[in-house]
């Protein structure tokens, strides 16, 4: 079976797991969590970035839609109420801190973009 790397693949490959869950401790974000953690909400809320989603509604169904190509980053089907009560319970500066730690990690995997010359014709 072929291994095709997505878009979401990569970008999560940037991510350092390993400081999101230095900050998730820091902060107990999982503490009272059953199977809805921090770094699932974090794909998630990258999901709803990229795709353009602005509502509970529309990730939820989005991610719905495409369950059974989600199950590798270990995302099941979430309903509206498991979205909302994440996003008001866990603390916002566990996301925060992944900021300022990305704004100072420079890892070699990572692609550096360069301007692309524009020909004109």
């Amino acid at each position: 079976m072929r291994q095709i790397t997505t878009i979401m693949g990569k970008l999560l490959k940037i991510l350092p797991i390993y400081e999101f869950e230095k900050l998730e401790k820091q902060y107990r974000s999982n503490h009272y969590t059953k199977y809805y953690t921090g770094w699932q909400q974090l794909v998630t809320l990258l999901f709803a970035q990229i795709a353009g989603h602005d509502s509970l509604r529309a990730i939820q169904t989005s991610l719905g839609v495409h369950s059974n190509k989600w199950y590798h980053l270990g995302l099941e089907d979430i309903k509206r109420s498991t979205l909302s009560d994440a996003m008001k319970n866990r603390p916002y500066q566990i996301y925060e801190g992944l900021f300022y730690k990305l704004v100072h990690f420079r890892p070699e995997s990572v692609v550096h973009f360069h301007r692309v010359r524009r020909e004109v014709a």
